[in-house]
């Protein structure tokens, strides 16, 4: 009886690492290779364009239309967005071309280089078209979670579907430039003054670092005085 029963347990533990294996294969088939994390849900930009529509008038843009214009350049400035678009309704006569003068001045006075604001015309089938202004920027991609439960799908050890979704989406939500996203920036000038300075104080045997770089007076902060 002892025998039989140690023979049973022995074939349970065998068939146990039978199952633990097959499990360690199943996992590392190609469908659960491509459903990795990094595969689910990667960090990435899109573009993105925004747009306004300024009705033409005869007697020029208006002073609302002036600040949406304002606007326009400032949002550009902030995304890093690329030139700016002035398309005007091919036809539409001396008030378009008015338009499109007034616009391109109150661009320029809001910082846009000349070379940045281009003008166009489009096909209108309307004799009342806008003035379109428009620019195209870098968006980050914020993911949808939540979509899919999958708590239980654990059969073959495969990843789950959301997995890894809510910190691409904090991310994405969060990050100041998404054409960082794509690569790291170039690095600015060097300054060439400053080295000399500090060149010119190490050949002379004197110390090279400010007055009060290595914080010796102590004070840390002066706010409660």
């Amino acid at each position: 009886m002892t025998v039989l029963r140690a023979l049973l347990v022995a074939a349970s533990y065998a068939l146990a690492a039978l199952c633990l294996a097959a499990c360690a294969s199943a996992s590392q088939s190609p469908a659960v290779a491509a459903r990795s994390p990094d595969a689910l849900y990667a960090l990435k930009a899109e573009p993105a364009s925004d747009q306004i529509a300024l009705a033409i008038h005869a007697e020029g843009l208006s002073p609302a239309q002036t600040e949406a214009l304002r606007a326009l350049a400032a949002r550009r400035g902030a995304s890093q967005g690329g030139p700016v678009r002035l398309n005007a309704p091919r036809g539409a006569g001396d008030a378009a071309r008015a338009a499109l003068a007034g616009a391109r001045a109150v661009l320029e006075a809001a910082g846009v280089s000349p070379a940045e604001v281009l003008v166009g015309g489009y096909d209108a089938a309307d004799a009342r078209a806008p003035l379109l202004a428009s620019y195209v920027y870098e968006k980050a991609e914020i993911p949808r979670c939540g979509r899919q439960a999958e708590f239980t799908h654990t059969a073959a050890n495969e990843v789950d579907a959301n997995f890894g979704c809510s910190v691409t989406a904090n991310m994405a939500a969060q990050i100041a430039n998404p054409s960082d996203i794509a690569g790291p920036r170039g690095e600015d000038a060097p300054d060439a003054d400053r080295r000399l300075t500090v060149l010119g104080k190490y050949r002379e045997g004197k110390v090279t670092n400010s007055d009060d770089a290595e914080g010796k007076s102590g004070v840390i902060s002066s706010v409660a005085r």
